[in-house]
């Protein structure tokens, strides 16, 4: 029970990046055009969604927004880019398909999330008729560094301060984490979905960002309990980052410390960047709405157009199943052959893919396990401890869980 009242700004800073990963190598094509901000107003002015109440309208489940509806809290803030990339199973690189800068306002409590669509513009070097020149294909064009750059741009911000990534595992790994334990595929599905909706991608960064801001304020409260730590260790060791145990947990405190908390509302907003569009609808991404909005959404997408990759659990057992018997085959002999079979499936944590919870437990000691060998055979004992601290942690954290 405790684990679903887990670190929610942890969540905050690592959960969504993951939700819109696609299967294409190409680059994307698509695009939209620059942004502009302007005032703010106080935010005693703002609604429990995170908008101007003087200025939105309210049709349905839908909200009207405009730039000048955001608060501009001012003093120190710490930037954390969240991004998802989209790499195939056991690939170590891939495209950033989902782009969410958490800005974190530590003298004034509050948090803003910037959700930025993957077409955005963005120059990642291809000619400028190729339609290719969007924040998706920089990080692979440009690097990290200039990944980094270009999504400060377009947020209008000086520095990117952490940095997290991971793909479509880790995020179940970490769905289940918060709580969605037994509908983490489905919620994955949920958000990562664009085609059910007019906007498509603008709508989807929306309700990633949502969905972030949701669980931020469900689970603020319960950080600081034990279980609550632990959780959030696990989740750090899930992803790639540069974001520390200790950093995460001096964001939480100095957030807690300027009256931050589940009931603040007013404090925490989502905006997407561009702002080229402003009608959006707001869901109620609670665990035990997910399976009819999924239902909708199935209901709404033409089945012959891919809304999103489903790949089943059976054909990542059988691809992880050929990945370990490769490694094993060179263990004996050829410790790089391990790591060349397994480095991505390991780092990816692929085999959160698999339902069945006591194969996936084998696949993840037999990953580990050929992982810690290979690396003390080639002499890389920091890798080999940190892949051995990983495995504690996860299994104490999924201890008592019972198996499929």
């Amino acid at each position: 029970m405790m684990l679903r009242l887990f670190a929610g700004t942890l969540l905050c800073l690592i959960l969504i990046a993951s939700t819109s990963c696609t299967r294409k190598e190409e680059p994307v094509a698509d695009g939209s055009a620059a942004d502009s901000a302007k005032g703010a107003p106080p935010l005693d002015k703002l609604s429990s969604e995170g908008v101007d109440t003087t200025r939105m309208t309210l049709t349905d489940s839908s909200i009207v927004v405009k730039s000048d509806t955001y608060p501009k809290p001012g003093g120190r803030v710490i930037n954390v880019l969240v991004t998802g990339v989209d790499a195939r199973l056991g690939e170590r690189s891939g495209r950033a398909d989902a782009n969410h800068l958490v800005r974190f306002f530590l003298d004034s409590g509050c948090v803003e999330i910037i959700a930025i669509p993957r077409g955005t513009p963005a120059d990642a070097g291809f000619p400028d008729t190729s339609n290719f020149n969007m924040i998706a294909n920089v990080r692979t064009a440009k690097g990290q560094s200039g990944y980094f750059k270009a999504v400060a741009e377009i947020a209008g911000v000086s520095k990117v301060d952490y940095w997290v990534e991971f793909g479509f595992s880790q995020a179940l790994g970490l769905l289940e984490l918060m709580g969605y334990r037994d509908n983490a595929q489905q919620t994955l599905r949920v958000l990562r979905s664009r085609k059910a909706y007019a906007t498509g991608d603008y709508q989807r960064s929306y309700n990633q960002g949502q969905f972030i801001r949701q669980v931020m304020l469900r689970t603020f409260d319960n950080t600081d309990d034990i279980l609550g730590q632990l959780a959030m260790r696990a989740a750090l060791a899930l992803v790639e980052t540069n974001l520390t145990y200790d950093a995460t947990q001096s964001i939480v405190e100095q957030l807690r410390q300027r009256g931050f908390s589940s009931q603040s509302k007013d404090r925490v907003w989502v905006r997407v960047k561009p702002d080229d569009i402003q009608q959006f609808q707001v869901f109620d991404f609670d665990s035990a709405k997910v399976g009819e909005m999924d239902r909708q959404i199935s209901h709404r997408v033409d089945r012959t157009i891919p809304d999103s990759a489903r790949v089943t659990p059976v054909d990542v057992e059988a691809r992880l199943a050929r990945m370990v018997a490769r490694a094993v085959a060179d263990s004996a002999k050829r410790p790089v052959g391990v790591m060349q079979a397994l480095q991505g499936a390991y780092q990816q944590r692929a085999w959160m893919q698999i339902s069945n919870r006591a194969a996936r437990r084998m696949y993840r000691d037999r990953i580990c396990s050929l992982m810690i060998y290979a690396y003390r055979r080639v002499g890389r004992e920091a890798d080999a401890k940190r892949a051995e601290q990983f495995l504690e942690l996860d299994r104490s954290v999924n201890a008592g869980m019972k198996a499929d």
